[in-house]
């Protein structure tokens, strides 16, 4: 008798490894980030993560925990869209705090996901990258790709990534006021986004939106 085409095995028992980018930093697509929470994943050879960033379009995709393991993992999502008019830089600090916050705890491991882990996720890994080790954007990209040859952030994100750079990896002043070069890609960035035409909002972050 022929096996139905519907009776596949499902994430939490396929062996979908994320790629280790650093000692307890990890880089996946979304199928992966659902295997990792589920109850069945932990066995040999897999990586023992605790902390999941989600960096997708909004909580309707974000990956749950099971119900009755809530213990087991911490979940933070940043929701950004996968277009290069996205304000990732207003979104790093949120995202690698997360993650420092993780690696410092050193209980567990800290896995980052987008839908596929090519750009939204890889930008903040290699952002993450570029501060701790002091890496320029195509240092970074580099690095990280040796792990994951897939990534390739969309074009507005390495624009901005390059920014993070000469930012020297923060927004701010030491008087907590923004710098001037981010002010300045955020109010062109603006003015490209309002040239699309009607829907440019989606492009702005909510507080922006509003406004």
């Amino acid at each position: 008798m022929s096996t139905s085409s519907t009776n596949v095995p499902s994430t939490t028992s396929a062996p979908l490894i994320p790629d280790k980018i650093l000692p307890n930093l990890y880089l996946s697509d979304i199928h992966t980030a659902r295997a990792v929470l589920s109850p069945n994943y932990p066995a040999p050879g897999r990586p023992e993560i605790r902390y999941v960033l989600s960096v997708i379009d909004g909580p309707d995709k974000q990956p749950q925990v099971s119900p009755g393991h809530e213990e087991d993992h911490v979940l933070h999502l940043i929701s950004i869209r996968d277009h290069g008019n996205m304000d990732l830089l207003e979104v790093l600090d949120e995202a690698l705090n997360f993650i420092k916050a993780g690696l410092a705890n050193n209980d567990g491991g800290v896995l980052v996901h987008c839908q596929k882990g090519i750009s939204r996720s890889a930008s903040v890994i290699i952002a993450f990258v570029m501060e701790d080790m002091n890496l320029d954007f195509d240092t970074a990209l580099r690095f990280v790709r040796s792990s994951r040859a897939k990534v390739n952030p969309n074009a507005g994100f390495q624009r901005q990534l390059e920014l993070w750079q000469q930012l020297e990896y923060s927004l701010y002043e030491a008087d907590g006021q923004q710098k001037e070069e981010y002010q300045i890609w955020k109010a062109n960035n603006e003015e490209q986004i309002r040239s699309l035409g009607d829907g440019w909002k989606k492009y702005l972050s909510p507080k922006e939106a509003q406004g």
